[in-house]
């Protein structure tokens, strides 16, 4: 579970699994890989039954976070593939893109995968990190194009959100209209995937895992947006 906030309100993790109206690309056995299910998982704001389908989605998800809360976080990662739609159909809508260490994120993508859950096509030898880096770069172009398209959208990256936890934090908050957190926040440990850590920069143990001949797809797939971060 993630730990809630309360000037943040409700907070759901993979929220697309609480509810059978928002397609993920897990259905077609493309676990952490929604790239290469695109058609299945992005929804228009103009689809047919786009309205429908919306208050079906609050419905579910109103099951699942207090009744008191003013405000939802929800992180599917798919999510990021229809913010169109979310933004349309979810008012007012703001959306937080974080942006992290292509090396990282691709390797992070190849390892976790639940491939055998899921009947992926490549369940016997998983992923290869060439796949695994073109969903990283597809992620950031589609993030980079509709966010243009979007009334409140803020591009951090992970390593500026680590090491200068504040200054971003403060950024958030001003972003989404709301009061700064307290400092003692920054203080805390946080549960993710059932570790309890403090925020850090976990980047030095990922790039551990990138071999050579690793980071050498990666950057013939995604060199460019590695450029662009300053990753490469």
């Amino acid at each position: 579970m993630l730990r809630k906030h309360p000037m943040l309100g409700g907070m759901l993790n993979e929220g697309a699994f609480l509810t059978n109206k928002l397609p993920y690309p897990e259905q077609q056995g493309w676990p952490r890989m929604w790239a290469q299910c695109l058609d299945h998982v992005r929804i228009a704001p103009d689809d047919p039954g786009a309205a429908e389908r919306a208050e079906k989605i609050k419905k579910n998800w109103s099951l699942w976070y207090p009744r008191d809360s003013k405000n939802l976080i929800e992180k599917s990662i798919a999510n990021l593939a229809r913010m169109l739609y979310l933004q349309e159909h979810f008012k007012p809508a703001y959306f937080i893109y974080i942006v992290r260490n292509g090396y990282v994120v691709s390797k992070g993508i190849q390892r976790k995968a639940n491939y055998k859950r899921w009947n992926s096509p490549y369940k016997d030898k998983g992923y290869p990190v060439s796949l695994c880096a073109e969903q990283w770069k597809m992620s950031d172009e589609i993030a980079q194009a509709d966010g243009k398209l979007l009334d409140n959208f803020l591009s951090i990256t992970y390593e500026n959100f680590t090491e200068n936890s504040s200054e971003t934090l403060n950024e958030i908050t001003e972003f989404l209209g709301i009061p700064p957190m307290p400092e003692d926040v920054l203080g805390l440990g946080w549960n993710i995937h059932d570790v309890n850590s403090k925020i850090k920069n976990m980047n030095a143990q990922g790039l551990k895992q990138v071999l050579p001949e690793d980071a050498e797809i990666i950057e013939r797939v995604a060199g460019d947006t590695l450029k662009k971060y300053g990753y490469l």
